[in-house]
């Protein structure tokens, strides 16, 4: 049997049941004993009832710890921001609009509203129309909460007037749901002109959850925006099932160490970015940064908007299942504060696509990883751009990349990794459609044809250019760009003699690798037509590098050829084992000086072939004077193929059907075999062969 009274084990059993179960049941026995959450062991000494927060304030407490029931914020809404409260007798603070109501004329004792570390929006007169400016009782809100916690509204909408600023404390704005239904769930409505909507300064923690948040006539700022309070960064923000929509910066991260982003989604931004992280040095990077099962698309009505921005020191950059769709650049690494390059972005899953710029457009950072990843953009610019200041590192792997105006991947950077891709049908303004009109052709001043558009031709210096109707300068070039609608050709003479008319359109490739990049490795990858969509890309790959290695992929399937090699080849370059490509591993080498009579020839290079199997794939031959039929021989017999004729002109023949030799399960002896011979001498020729394992 408990001894103690009556009203102490009240007390703690209340106790027990804690602040917030008070606070969300919001009935309190009439005459029961409350513990008051300002002074413990006072208590609330019977029960009277308010109709209004107004009603509250004309009638002061009669004693220190009265409780009363207050029935509803406003009269004309009762059981909205109703709930218990008492009366603190010593209070002197101010009237914040929700949970400390002073009353008119009594200096000292003031109503408080008893809460722990969650708040209801309607508790400060919120009434979800979004009719009036709430600005003030959200801001009256984040002051009631000076350790931190939840302000939970809704289904309704929240009007901001006025920027919400969250300065060191955590605080999460919680809503009733998530919705893109301009009518459901809960809104807030950004009208702050050209201000941000929330501003969060050396936060650690807190962030939105289940709600919406649009703009409304927005002409400027970010919906929402962190910087640092002093020395005070934000740390540990999450922000999860949040609707942004119709703004005009989405969000501006500085200052930020470990920000989530879960199953958001950003549509309808007229401004600079969708998303920027921006780091002009450590104490303004936002890094780390993760978004995962999001789509960020700036709307397919603000082509001039990029998506996600990461501009200056940062990294640590993560995707996982995000969509970034429409608007103008999808991620754009750069660094115009010019101090510290960006840092590790990660892309894996989800993908590109519909915007009109870059999906993909790296020109400064140090390291970037895309896996498993759909890139594509059917306009007149690459997949992917990596520019010559992205100094780092890049890999794409198991990723499909398609549906380019220009390149699938223009490569003009360092230590760049492309495996396992599906590349193709790029090249897309690789088409009479799509061409520029030429105005004028004239000597450029040094000798060589300088080309004028009728309009701003959009290219750049290096670029394919299919000339057509101009005397002199027709076929496939490539250009120097001299401004918006004149180029030079730099490869062909000026002779004159031009008319007027012809037209010029940009060609595209699945890879082009540009001179300036080195340490490149494309292996492994389907470079061509792919099954859906058309293919114009006029070759697999275009090199002008010499560092690059590109081994074992399938180049079938280009309008013009596998690969163009346009630049100075050296011992770092390495191409081989390509399909698509004529692949010749070695050849079997025959001279014969002087008269040439029928009968059986070493190779000055191989005289057995032993534990090997090769597949002659090629003949070429000439002789000085006369003719005869020459064929390869194994063991003293034909080898597999038939004699081919050779004269004094030289020829090649790639056989249609190969032969194989076989000379795993013992030595072969190799000759070339001389028939038919007629007044033959100096005869001279090769068997190109594939190694076969």
């Amino acid at each position: 049997m408990d001894e103690r009274s009556p009203g102490t084990v009240r007390r703690r059993a209340l106790a027990t049941f804690g602040l917030a179960g008070l606070a969300a049941g919001s009935q309190l026995v009439p005459g029961a004993a409350v513990a008051s959450p300002a002074r413990p062991g006072r208590v609330f000494a019977g029960a009277d009832a308010r109709a209004s927060v107004a009603d509250l304030r004309g009638t002061a407490g009669t004693s220190d710890g009265e409780q009363v029931q207050l029935l509803g914020y406003h009269a004309d809404a009762p059981g909205v921001g109703g709930g218990p409260l008492y009366w603190d007798a010593d209070a002197t603070e101010d009237d914040n609009g929700g949970t400390v109501f002073a009353v008119t004329g009594v200096a000292t004792g003031r109503w408080k509203r008893p809460h722990d570390t969650r708040i209801d929006l309607a508790w400060f007169g919120w009434r979800g129309t979004g009719t009036e400016n709430d600005s003030p009782k959200v801001q009256a809100a984040v002051g009631a909460l000076p350790a931190g916690g939840t302000i939970a509204a809704g289904p309704g909408k929240v009007r901001l007037d006025d920027t919400i600023e969250v300065v060191g404390v955590p605080i999460v704005f919680q809503g009733a749901g998530v919705s893109d239904n301009d009518e459901y769930s809960t809104q807030y409505v950004v009208a702050t002109g050209a201000d941000d909507g929330f501003r969060l300064s050396g936060v650690r923690g807190g962030g939105l959850r289940d709600l919406q948040v649009r703009g409304s006539g927005l002409t400027g700022g970010s919906i929402l925006s962190t910087s640092r309070n002093g020395t005070d960064g934000n740390y540990m923000l999450t922000f999860t099932n949040v609707r942004f929509k119709d703004g005009y910066n989405g969000l501006t991260l500085r200052g930020c160490n470990t920000v989530r982003f879960a199953n958001c989604v950003w549509n309808g931004f007229t401004g600079q970015q969708v998303i920027l992280l921006n780091g002009v040095n450590n104490d303004s990077r936002a890094d780390p940064v993760e978004f995962v099962q999001c789509g960020i698309a700036a709307g397919s009505a603000n082509p001039g908007t990029d998506n996600l921005v990461i501009d200056g020191l940062g990294g640590s950059i993560k995707f996982f299942a995000t969509a970034i769709l429409f608007g103008r650049h999808g991620i754009w690494m750069k660094n115009t504060p010019g101090a510290s390059i960006p840092k590790f972005l990660y892309f894996e899953g989800g993908g590109f696509e519909n915007g009109h710029g870059v999906p993909v457009l790296l020109e400064a950072g140090a390291q970037a990883q895309f896996t498993n990843t759909y890139i594509s953009a059917d306009n007149e610019h690459d997949n992917v751009r990596i520019g010559a200041g992205f100094t780092g590192s890049a890999t794409f792997s198991n990723s499909i990349i398609r549906g380019s105006g220009r390149n699938g991947l223009d490569i003009a950077s360092t230590r760049i990794t492309v495996t396992g891709c599906l590349i193709g049908n790029n090249g897309r303004t690789g088409h009479p459609s799509f061409a520029r009109t030429i105005t004028g052709a004239a000597d450029n001043g040094a000798g060589k044809v300088r080309l004028t558009t009728g309009s701003a031709h959009g290219w750049e210096t290096g670029d394919r250019i299919s000339i057509q109707g101009v005397t002199g300068a027709n076929g496939t070039r490539s250009i120097e760009v001299v401004d918006p609608t004149t180029f030079d050709l730099p490869e062909v003479a000026y002779s004159g003699g031009y008319s007027g008319g012809g037209t010029g359109y940009r060609l595209g490739a699945g890879i082009n690798i540009r001179s300036t990049a080195s340490r490149v490795v494309i292996v492994g990858n389907v470079v061509g037509a792919l099954a859906d969509g058309i293919s114009r890309q006029d070759y697999g790959i275009v090199n002008a590098a010499a560092d690059v290695l590109i081994s074992d992929n399938d180049l079938n399937g280009n309008t013009v050829g596998p690969y163009r090699l346009t630049g100075v080849t050296t011992a770092q370059t390495r191409i081989t084992g390509n399909k698509g490509v004529e692949q010749i591993d070695g050849w079997l080498t025959v001279r014969v000086a002087g008269p040439v009579t029928d009968g059986l020839f070493d190779f000055g290079n191989l005289l057995y072939l032993d534990a090997q199997r090769i597949r002659v794939v090629r003949v070429t031959r000439v002789l000085e004077s006369g003719g005869c039929d020459v064929r390869l021989d194994a063991d003293g017999v034909s080898a597999g193929g038939a004699a081919v004729a050779a004269g004094t002109t030289v020829q090649t023949t790639s056989l249609a059907t190969p032969y194989l030799v076989d000379g795993a399960g013992g030595p072969k002896r190799m000759q070339a075999r001389v028939l038919n011979a007629t007044g033959a001498a100096g005869l001279l020729v090769q068997f190109g062969y594939q190694l076969v394992s």
